[in-house]
């Protein structure tokens, strides 16, 4: 695929002043989360029984292998017009991806910061390389929106919301997630769009097999952290993170996907199938670090996952007495597909010796 040439990116004029979205994007979009956790706690992480693959990693990392890649003045205007509903689809899917990826810089740069204050600088640099690769990836889709006309002003949004607290164990189970389905979400789309070239209506698309390789490697990262971290991976908590983590996040991706499904439609992608597909690969991946994950090999969590689109779709459309029936059927059937059965791994974990105890229970919340 050829990129439109192009000098510069073309500004739409209009009365809007930076950071305002126009009126078919909700302006909660641009209140990017803002995390903070146990910043003495994490500079604490043991390195010694897995300095040798922390070292790998670091020196990954530090290669920053998608610095050229990422060519700063590439074209990212679209290759052909669209029709008003699939422009504003694009411009949405651009706006939820921008903060998305300003957030996860905002999160790992305040962890670099914090952790060389409390003396473990080759932790901190790691994460330091890891703010990179966010930032790099919210000021590419920055620029994609500038050529839709829409101007994003990134450093001036992280004080609209205020930060929420997660422990340790939180952060690592949801961002170890989060950049795993990350990679397969792309990797897949480029798999597709390289097989229906046309069908990839815009350059940015061209950047996508980079681009998942970062989410890959950003995943290891935080595979290695959980390895240096046995405790929140034994018994009742390891096996209620897992759950809860592996479930929250395909339920959300489910109900993104699937219910606001047109992006993937605007690329000739079957929603119902992708949800599936990432799922499946995710859930699979997940067994190289987490000591639990969800059995996908009968039906029932498919099953299940239908049901709670249908449920869901009717609890959205329900008017009056209807919806609170409605919504008590949508969350017996999340809670169902919750509670399925689970499958034991056998990740690695550099401390064989840490037990569990029933004070981990009581420990839980606040991860002690």
């Amino acid at each position: 695929m050829t990129a439109t040439a192009s000098s510069s990116p073309k500004l739409r004029v209009d009365t809007r002043g930076t950071n305002e979205l126009p009126p078919h994007l909700d302006e909660n979009l641009l209140t990017p989360r803002f995390y903070v956790t146990e910043f003495k706690k994490a500079a604490k992480t043991e390195l010694t029984d897995a300095r040798e693959e922390f070292e790998a990693m670091l020196s990954e990392m530090k290669a920053d292998y998608n610095c050229t890649h990422f060519d700063r003045k590439a074209s990212l205007d679209r290759l052909q017009e669209l029709p008003q509903k699939a422009k504003e689809t694009y411009e949405s899917y651009l706006v939820r991806s921008v903060i998305s990826e300003f957030s996860g810089f905002l999160l790992f740069k305040e962890i670099s910061n914090r952790l060389k204050k409390e003396g473990n600088r080759d932790l901190g640099k790691l994460f330091q390389f890891l703010a990179r690769d966010e930032a790099r990836h919210a000021g590419f889709l920055s620029r994609a929106l500038v050529a839709e006309g829409i101007e994003v002003d990134l450093p001036h949004l992280g004080g609209k919301r205020a930060a929420t607290w997660f422990p340790i164990s939180w952060v690592i189970y949801s961002v170890y997630l989060s950049e795993k389905i990350g990679y397969w979400r792309y990797i897949l789309m480029d798999r597709h769009l390289k097989a229906n070239p046309d069908q990839a209506f815009a350059p940015l698309f061209d950047f996508f097999e980079p681009w998942c390789q970062d989410e890959n490697r950003h995943g290891d990262c935080f595979t290695v952290m959980m390895r240096c971290w046995p405790g929140i991976t034994k018994g009742f908590r390891g096996k209620l993170l897992s759950r809860f983590f592996l479930w929250s996040v395909f339920l959300t991706h489910t109900l993104t996907v699937c219910e606001r499904g047109e992006f993937y439609e605007l690329l000739g992608i079957d929603p119902r199938e992708f949800d599936e597909e990432v799922i499946k690969r995710t859930n699979h991946t997940s067994k190289n670090a987490f000591p639990w994950v969800f059995n996908l090999d009968d039906n029932k969590f498919w099953d299940l996952r239908n049901k709670i689109i249908e449920s869901f779709r009717a609890f959205v459309g329900a008017k009056g007495l209807t919806k609170p029936v409605k919504f008590v059927k949508f969350a017996t059937l999340i809670f169902k597909q919750f509670a399925l059965p689970m499958e034991k791994t056998n990740a690695l974990r550099y401390d064989k010796n840490v037990n569990f105890t029933g004070q981990d229970i009581l420990n839980f919340w606040t991860d002690k």
